[in-house]
């Protein structure tokens, strides 16, 4: 059973099962051997599965995406000496801020501070990439919604509060009552 996997950057690690050099291995429990490292091959070996395979061609192609973002010419210079692009349809600025970077998408920037451009763009990639971008933007969009209609009902409730002032023969003061104005 395939546990889970790393990527150790370099070739510093060991199969335990057939002491081949290893950059990407993989965390597994066999039946016969017990919990173990592995590489890509005897992970699915043992495992009688192609979940390493799957999973190592996946995570390259990921970062072939990634190493493609960061580098791609798609992104433009700007006067603050930051720069942007247009990713899936969302503005994505890498902007200096105190000797650092910080990323903007859309109108919201972020909290956060990156040593180095390359640093906030494999940020903003990854939060794009996992789909949280989308489902950040999803969230904010309905949380104004809701808050859009909840400012439109009181106007209402305020319009509505008038007429029936006027329709009782009253005069409608310049300035609503403030406990009205907040319903």
């Amino acid at each position: 059973m395939l546990i889970g996997s790393d990527d150790l950057g370099d070739l510093s690690g060991e199969c335990e099962y057939c002491g081949t050099d290893l950059r990407y291995t993989y965390a597994i429990i066999h039946p016969s051997w017990g919990a173990m490292v592995v590489g890509t091959d005897c992970c699915d070996n043992l495992t009688g599965t192609m979940l390493a395979s799957e999973h190592h061609e996946k995570y390259l192609k990921k970062m072939e995406r990634r190493k493609r973002f960061v580098s791609s010419k798609r992104w433009k210079r700007i006067r603050s000496g930051g720069e942007w692009l247009i990713q899936e349809g969302l503005s994505v600025f890498i902007l200096p801020s105190a000797n650092k970077f910080l990323i903007r998408m859309g109108s919201v920037e972020g909290a956060a501070r990156y040593d180095s451009a390359i640093d906030a763009k494999l940020k903003a990639f990854d939060f794009i990439e996992s789909g949280e971008a989308t489902a950040f933007f999803i969230k904010r969009g309905e949380r104004e919604r809701r808050r859009s209609d909840q400012q439109s009902k009181r106007g209402k409730s305020a319009d509505d509060f008038a007429k029936l002032i006027e329709q009782a023969g009253l005069s409608v003061p310049q300035r609503l009552p403030t406990a009205i104005r907040r319903k």
